[in-house]
């Protein structure tokens, strides 16, 4: 029995001398560890932390080398138009140990910003608002995009073949991603093809993307809800994955 993600996958395993009888399509396994509904837990209180009020937030999450300079040079001209003054950007990089580099980017950048670190660890809240906003911790990504109003998924403008997009679309939030997301090629795949994600392809088509979905809050939650709908649609697999089990468990018994 062999249970493969996609059609494409199937075919190969059936290339590989697999009787097609014994090769069935389940879907991805990860798509059911995607939260769809329900409120995050910690997200309100990171909000207070980061004294975010009412301004709109763009996170960019999974961050690598190469991209977070572009994605500040972005912020900066984003928030020369009066209408993005309140703009509030949280760079969250992939790996831990780049922390402090990025952090060395932001003020070369001429950005003021916070540790998020910081303010967990002492259990306080910023004082003000500063812009920019370093998460600087680990398994508190998924608050900060519960918080965003537009996410930028990373390692996706450098070819290091994406961080995960699924998170953010599931929790139904106008997710963009760059060209490079060859370890997600099925899920960018059906999230492109029913318009519930933007790839854009370089520095220039992330400003006017990021500008539109947040200039325009109808846009982006069209492009929001189709991406969670698509996530939806794409659940079950590990029920369908246990009734395979279990059938050819109880055809051998």
């Amino acid at each position: 029995l062999v249970l493969a993600q996609t059609d494409e996958y199937a075919r190969r395993f059936i290339d590989l001398g697999c009787p097609p009888p014994c090769v069935r399509v389940t879907g991805s396994l990860k798509y059911d560890t995607a939260q769809t509904d329900g409120a995050v837990p910690g997200a309100d209180r990171l909000a207070e932390q980061i004294n975010l009020g009412d301004n709109p937030l763009w996170v960019a999450g999974g961050t690598g080398p190469g991209e977070e300079k572009i994605i500040l040079d972005v912020f900066r001209q984003l928030k020369q138009d009066p209408q993005f003054e309140s703009l509030r950007l949280a760079v969250i990089p992939r790996k831990p140990e780049r922390f402090d580099d990025v952090g060395a980017l932001i003020e070369q950048a001429g950005l003021r910003f916070i540790r998020y670190s910081q303010l967990k660890q002492q259990g306080t809240s910023a004082s003000d608002a500063p812009p920019v906003v370093l998460g600087d911790t680990m398994g508190d990504l998924k608050k900060f995009y519960a918080l965003a109003d537009v996410v930028f998924v990373g390692r996706t403008l450098t070819p290091m073949g994406g961080s995960d997009m699924m998170e953010p679309a599931a929790l139904g939030k106008c997710t963009l991603f760059g060209p490079h997301t060859f370890n997600f090629k099925q899920t960018v795949r059906a999230l492109l093809d029913e318009n519930g994600a933007i790839e854009v392809k370089n520095q220039q088509e992330l400003l006017q993307q990021t500008r539109k979905c947040i200039g325009e809050p109808d846009f982006a939650a069209k492009i929001a809800a189709a991406g969670q709908a698509v996530i939806r649609e794409n659940q079950g697999a590990t029920q369908k994955t246990v009734t395979a089990i279990r059938d050819i468990l109880c055809q051998n018994g």
